[in-house]
């Protein structure tokens, strides 16, 4: 038996099936083009969720052709238990041993994208900073698809960023092999063939994704502390030195009082928001920031959009007073 240790049936493309689908890979591609291209939210959103797809497809592949060339589990399983029984092995062998990706780990690498991202940042495939900004952008994708909360107008430039990531996560896979024939005669398509469609009539221009990304953050920033503000004056704040009168113990309260504790955040969340215009050296250095400030500001949000809710319905019902409804 082959000491190799297989790890899906993708790796080799052994069958003719499995030889075609890069060519669905192109298929998908031309669609997220003619997505990205119509200019509504609802094509914007399709775009985001294929473009996961292929992106997750990618990830999978290139941790297939690392575990294809593990050595078998049970060969591993013998090195260790010499080692362990006391006998010698060379440092090559013992660094595979250490290394070897068992079933149990295999198993979490076909279930979570997160799991095969860490697994390619380990392997040098990706850096960590890319590795969280995928990780991110396919949390994206499920408040796009599955709960609808992501901004319309982050939507977009989402796209974007995701498209010029993807590339180049397709330009560095190196397949080991693949068959070069196809049901039906039509030509096979390999992944360096594919490499440029997805950024075709893209002007990657950092600086103004930077402004695009800094105005969007700096919205939200500004969004938050008109809350805060409205949340101080309802609980009577006075200076630094916060609330004069404690919070009622129910949930309004509770949520004023929440919203009042970040007005000591506000100032640092401007400044990050801020320095987003400056950060246009590379789109993983421009994505990070942003992701990290995200992921803070969405924690206090929901709060803010409640607090919305609620002062407009006091708006309203002073305006029907005075009217006389």
């Amino acid at each position: 038996m082959s000491p190799l240790q297989p790890f899906a049936s993708d790796w080799n493309r052994v069958s003719v099936p499995e030889s075609e689908q890069w060519n669905w890979l192109a298929v998908e591609i031309a669609e997220i083009q003619r997505c990205a291209t119509v200019g509504d939210q609802a094509h914007d959103r399709l775009a985001l969720i294929l473009l996961d797809h292929l992106v997750e497809v990618i990830i999978g592949r290139e941790v297939n052709v690392r575990l294809s060339l593990q050595i078998a589990d049970r060969h591993i399983e013998e090195m260790r238990e010499f080692r362990e029984a006391g006998g010698e092995l060379k440092d090559s062998l013992s660094r595979l041993v250490d290394g070897h990706v068992g079933p149990e780990r295999r198993r979490k690498l076909d279930a979570h994208l997160p799991e095969r991202t860490k697994y390619l940042v380990q392997v040098g495939v990706l850096s960590e900073p890319e590795r969280n900004v995928l990780d991110r952008l396919h949390e994206y994708r499920n408040a796009a698809y599955h709960r609808d909360t992501l901004e319309g107008d982050l939507v977009a430039d989402l796209v974007v960023a995701y498209r010029v990531l993807a590339d180049e996560l397709l330009a560095r896979h190196k397949p080991l092999a693949w068959t070069m024939a196809a049901s039906g005669g039509q030509k096979i398509v390999t992944p360096q063939q594919l490499r440029g469609r997805l950024v075709e009539g893209v002007e990657v221009d950092l600086r103004a994704m930077a402004g695009r990304f800094y105005a969007h953050m700096v919205a939200r920033v500004q969004a938050i502390a008109a809350a805060v503000a409205d949340a101080g004056s309802l609980l009577g704040a006075g200076g630094e030195e916060g609330p004069q009168v404690p919070a009622a113990d129910d949930e309004m309260g509770r949520m004023l009082t929440e919203l009042w504790a970040v007005s000591k955040q506000l100032p640092s969340w401007t400044r990050r928001a801020e320095g987003l215009r400056s950060k246009a050296s590379s789109l993983t250095g421009l994505m990070a920031p942003f992701i990290s400030l995200d992921r803070e500001l969405r924690r206090i949000e929901p709060s803010v959009g409640r607090l919305g809710v609620i002062v407009d319905y006091w708006v309203q019902q002073q305006i029907d007073e005075i009217r006389g409804k």
